[in-house]
């Protein structure tokens, strides 16, 4: 099982005036545009991590991969402003982990048809003509799995890669039983 992207939130409990912080901020790309999106967006590397910075003082991370990233970023992000003179409880204002989204390979592929019979209708979604995915909201876990043939499945929906791993565990331990006899 393996992060690929971490979308993490906090609040600085300060209000922002984004326009003179378009301008002023130091990183390597911000972007601001309020007709089009009401927040600033910041990237200290280009290729890196977005931050967006609402002018209620919230804030979303969303592109780091690992949580020593999102705080990293956040202390660029608390360095930056304090520069500007704009001063909040660090502490109060630090990141959350909203949500991980991870990769996990079953090592096989997969008929979809026969897994979405094998698992039953009440959890899974699963349209070939809208999507080439199949859905699965497996019961005991706050999370979703989508499933290709080639068994690359995505875990969306967890906070901790350890909920990930249980999960997408328990999910591998369901397919093999399933296709046991294959």
């Amino acid at each position: 099982m393996e992060i690929v992207n971490i979308v993490a939130s906090g609040d600085l409990g300060v209000e922002l005036d984004l326009t003179p912080l378009y301008t002023d901020i130091t990183a390597e790309n911000v972007q601001y545009d309020p007709e089009q999106f009401p927040g600033l967006q910041v990237r200290f590397s280009q290729e890196g991590p977005v931050i967006m910075l609402f002018s209620s003082g919230s804030y979303t991370i969303v592109g780091a991969d690992t949580q020593d990233q999102v705080q990293s970023l956040y202390d660029r992000l608390n360095e930056s402003l304090n520069k500007l003179g704009i001063e909040y409880e660090f502490e109060e204002g630090k990141p959350e982990i909203q949500n991980l989204i991870c990769k996990g390979d079953l090592g096989r592929e997969i008929d979809l048809d026969a897994l979405v019979i094998a698992l039953g209708l009440e959890n899974v979604e699963y349209e070939p003509e809208q999507s080439p995915f199949v859905y699965y909201w497996p019961d005991g876990f706050d999370c979703l799995i989508t499933i290709p043939t080639n068994g690359q499945c995505i875990v969306t929906g967890v906070k901790s890669i350890k909920e990930a791993n249980r999960a997408f565990t328990s999910f591998r331990e369901e397919v093999e039983r399933l296709f046991s006899g294959e």
